[in-house]
């Protein structure tokens, strides 16, 4: 392990907990790397670092557990309260190998947007959990996410087909949200796009417990290097950049009047309800 990689260990202000799990989410190009990147530059968490894809694997066999209880995992344990406990001690257990890998610190900051339509058994699983999510207009998200997807195709259009298939993810994913606010309650934080990409965020996110955050510190002291991904299809002009406004209606320029209509159409009525638009 190279030496300096990972922030020094910050002193915990829970003396039965050594750590406190966050997680941010959003859809896929809602702002959720941006955001993560914000966060790690406050003084109570590790580094930014990438998806922690590897932890959401393990909410898959939780789920299997739970959506198959009746017919073959009840003979395995006593109720779903006594599966979901024995997961938390897993889920506990790789939480605190990644803490010590990151450096120790007060809150370990990952980032998925996979594990967004998690985020509410993963709340019940771990009551000591918080969550950030993105909040994005769905023009702005879906746009980039068309963009993404033509450079995977090597310019080739996307569908009308997979504009809407874009648009139920991102219909599931802040559904779910919407739906686990009232369960999640105060360890929820809902962050409108167009305040991280100016600026404003860091003031809500100071507000949720997240220490000092310091806007000119972002990218200062990753634990993955941005620019080791630069010719990643999925990274963005805000990848190892300060937050900018430039995103924000960027979408104007690439969205044509049929698929701004048939996106608002669909995705409108949850990215209201979240305040995205």
């Amino acid at each position: 392990m190279k030496l300096g990689l990972f922030k020094k260990p910050v002193a915990s202000a829970d003396s039965q907990r050594p750590f406190t799990p966050l997680f941010v989410g959003g859809p896929p190009r809602s702002g959720t790397t941006i955001l993560h990147a914000m966060i790690c530059s406050s003084n109570k968490t590790n580094g930014f670092i990438n998806e922690c894809s590897y932890f959401t694997a393990f909410m898959h066999p939780l789920q299997v557990g739970l959506n198959t209880f009746d017919a073959h995992t009840r003979h395995y344990f006593d109720s779903r309260e006594a599966l979901i406990c024995n997961h938390a001690g897993i889920l506990e257990t790789e939480l605190g190998k990644i803490w010590e890998r990151t450096g120790k610190p007060e809150i370990l900051a990952l980032k998925d947007p996979m594990l967004t339509p998690l985020f509410s058994l993963l709340g019940e699983t771990l009551s000591f959990a918080k969550f950030v999510v993105s909040v994005r207009d769905p023009r702005a998200t879906i746009s980039s996410r068309i963009e993404v997807t033509e450079r995977e195709q090597r310019g080739v259009a996307v569908t009308d087909e997979q504009i809407q298939a874009f648009c139920h993810e991102y219909v599931h994913m802040y559904g779910m949200i919407a739906n686990a606010r009232a369960t999640l309650g105060e360890r929820l934080c809902l962050v409108d796009y167009r305040d991280v990409a100016g600026g404003k965020a860091i003031e809500q996110l100071t507000a949720f417990g997240l220490g000092t955050l310091d806007s000119q510190r972002i990218w200062a002291e990753p634990i993955s290097n941005p620019s080791e991904y630069a010719d990643d299809v999925w990274a963005t002009q805000l990848h190892g950049q300060q937050p900018s406004l430039d995103s924000v209606e960027r979408f104007r320029q690439h969205l044509s009047p049929a698929a701004e209509q048939c996106i608002m159409a669909m995705c409108g009525p949850i990215a209201r309800e979240l305040g995205a638009i």
